[in-house]
């Protein structure tokens, strides 16, 4: 098993009459196991509250993962993204169970008890702008768990919200299904009998994922359609996260000379094209070449790009 050690922030620096808060953090060491498993560190002092006859207040960090370990997948929540499982700030007054929960999407105290904690609420004028500091801790914490796992030559998935689209995307940014296998992009001009089934992007967007260098992936089968379509829509919804692409991200891997048209090919990690079932948690879009997409007898590697975008939970 892969053992993370690495130390993650817990308060800022915030000095007034009502709080005095030192920069703190904390050194938490983990084994990463298979299967989903939250991750507590300690409660420890990061200050006082002086309002409240210097009582210390306590912290500590939370956050959950997903550890695929065959294929070494690793899936956390990213900075932005709201949900329960999301890297959490738990802060409340020594000997206290008067609890406020920050996470870095937002500011909110997020039990309904914990909006009557009678001494212990930092969203108040006596603690001007710690909402936001602690949420940029949350930040920073977030972001160091990524790099850390990033460091283990891991492939990481990083939840994210879904990207803004305007409706003209949207409409053409719809994926097919047959009998719950994936069955390529939704073509207005082609008809389709009963047996199929449309789905929005939002409907199976994940967020962001980084391979490592060289890692190995190959086409789903029955993501090829309309190339037009392919080649606009879903490489510029790659392209919005990072940029445009100049190169097919297997640039002229053996047996495959690269041409320059570029498309945003649905792929999965291993060696082996195949179609993807319904439920699926494991396609992504990375940019490459006509050559490469439309052959299944090849893999290609992550050789000019390492981060892609992630699909998840088709048609569930």
């Amino acid at each position: 098993m892969k053992t993370i050690t690495l130390t993650l922030p817990l308060s800022p620096d915030y000095h007034n009459e009502s709080a005095d808060l030192q920069k703190t953090g904390y050194t938490i060491s983990f084994e990463i196991q298979n299967g989903t498993h939250t991750v507590d560190t300690h409660p420890i002092p990061v200050g006082k509250l002086l309002y409240l006859n210097n009582t210390n207040l306590m912290a500590q960090l939370s956050f959950t993962y997903n550890y695929e370990e065959e294929n070494q997948v690793i899936t956390i929540s990213g900075p932005e993204y709201v949900a329960e499982d999301s890297v959490c700030l738990t802060t409340y007054p020594e000997g206290t169970m008067e609890y406020a929960y920050q996470r870095g999407s937002e500011t909110k105290i997020s039990t309904q008890k914990a909006l009557y904690n009678p001494n212990w609420n930092y969203n108040t004028p006596m603690t001007p702008n710690l909402d936001q500091l602690f949420a940029n801790t949350v930040k920073e914490a977030n972001q160091a768990l990524i790099d850390a796992f990033l460091k283990e030559d891991l492939t990481v998935q990083v939840k994210t919200p879904p990207p803004a689209l305007s409706p003209e995307e949207n409409d053409d940014l719809q994926l097919l299904y047959k009998n719950g296998l994936f069955a390529g992009f939704y073509n207005p001009e082609e008809h389709y009998g009963n047996e199929f089934v449309k789905r929005s992007i939002y409907s199976v967007w994940g967020g962001e994922v980084t391979f490592n260098k060289n890692e190995n992936f190959a086409n789903v089968i029955g993501s090829t359609n309309d190339p037009k379509i392919a080649s606009k829509t879903w490489l510029r919804l790659w392209s919005d996260q990072y940029g445009n692409p100049t190169n097919c991200t297997s640039l002229n891997y053996s047996p495959v000379t690269c041409n320059t048209n570029l498309v945003g090919g649905h792929v999965i990690l291993g060696k082996t094209a195949k179609a993807e079932p319904k439920g699926s948690n494991s396609v992504y879009i990375m940019p490459i070449c006509n050559a490469h997409n439309n052959n299944n007898n090849v893999y290609m590697a992550a050789i000019m790009y390492q981060k892609g975008v992630w699909l998840k939970n088709y048609l569930n």
